[in-house]
């Protein structure tokens, strides 16, 4: 029962780092794409779904929707605390972008996903796993 706990523990510290280090990202993207709605859908391994949002994304009615007009720009699955950390953006604001955007969104999402699972990864797995990072993009 105590791993149990434990576990949960460091799930909701994970969170809460991710939380308060990256909703300054979302509002970079905010400002640098002032149309677009910008969101991040965090899931633990144990089941709990967390989302952060920029003040453009529109919000569900429960998180367990998802965003209602979420698109993947980039995801990770599988991180040492999360089963998935997902960037998503404004399907509708998103439409507008040019690719050279759409590039540099994909470039900038890449990087908040591996950072997030960096910075909140467990380092018991040694040095050759902090090396492994397995963040794509998906074409929408």
């Amino acid at each position: 029962m105590t791993d149990l706990n434990n576990s949960a523990a460091h799930e909701q510290d994970a969170v809460i780092f991710a939380r308060e280090s990256f909703l300054g990202e979302l509002k970079t993207l905010n400002r640098d794409y002032p149309n677009t709605g910008f969101g991040i859908s965090l899931r633990t391994h144990s089941g709990q779904h967390y989302l952060l949002a920029n003040a453009r994304m529109p919000l569900p009615a429960s998180k367990s929707d998802g965003f209602p007009t979420g698109r993947r720009v980039a995801c990770l699955e599988n991180g040492d605390r999360f089963s998935s950390i997902e960037v998503l953006a404004d399907s509708e604001g998103y439409e507008t972008i040019t690719p050279r955007a759409e590039a540099e969104i994909l470039g900038n999402a890449l990087n908040l996903i591996a950072r997030i699972d960096t910075l909140t990864g467990i380092p018991a797995q040694g040095a050759d796993h902090a090396h492994r990072i397995a963040a794509t993009g998906t074409g929408g």
